[in-house]
């Protein structure tokens, strides 16, 4: 604790009291203070904003968020790369959901099986009449139609 005492700062008094990684966080904020009050531009009375001259303090991490391509060529890298992840990729991407489309269209008709009616009208007031229902709207279609209540 004693190489503490001897370095020059605000928080040496704290030193004793405070663990080592309190110190430094304190030290660390107080450096960001300085550096935010000292970017912050300077108005005076009849003088127009200025902004200080220590440009070594002013950083700007975050100004590019993202690397933008200023242009992309068809021979480039990344075209390349694309092009290659499609052809190695797709097919099996294909045959995944084509056997996903087919589960659930084997689901689906498990669940509710169509059955063609050689009357659809007789099968429509029958349905009314089993179901007990008497307003029903009927949407005929070229192969298939459908009620809504």
């Amino acid at each position: 604790q004693g190489w503490l005492k001897t370095k020059p700062g605000v928080f040496s008094e704290l030193a004793p009291q405070l663990p080592f990684d309190s110190v430094m966080f304190l030290a660390t904020a107080r450096r960001f203070a300085q550096r935010a009050s000292q970017s912050i531009p300077a108005r005076g009375a009849g003088r127009a904003n200025v902004t200080p001259l220590a440009p070594a303090l002013q950083r700007n991490f975050a100004t590019v968020s993202f690397p933008k391509p200023l242009s992309i060529r068809m021979d480039g890298l990344f075209v390349k790369c694309f092009i290659a992840a499609v052809l190695y990729f797709g097919p099996q991407d294909v045959v995944f959901l084509a056997g996903l489309g087919w589960i659930w269209h084997t689901k689906a008709a498990t669940i509710s099986p169509k059955t063609s009616q050689p009357d659809a009208e007789a099968a429509v007031e029958a349905f009314k009449t089993k179901k007990g229902l008497e307003d029903v709207t009927v949407s005929k279609g070229s192969r298939t139609w459908h009620l809504s209540l």
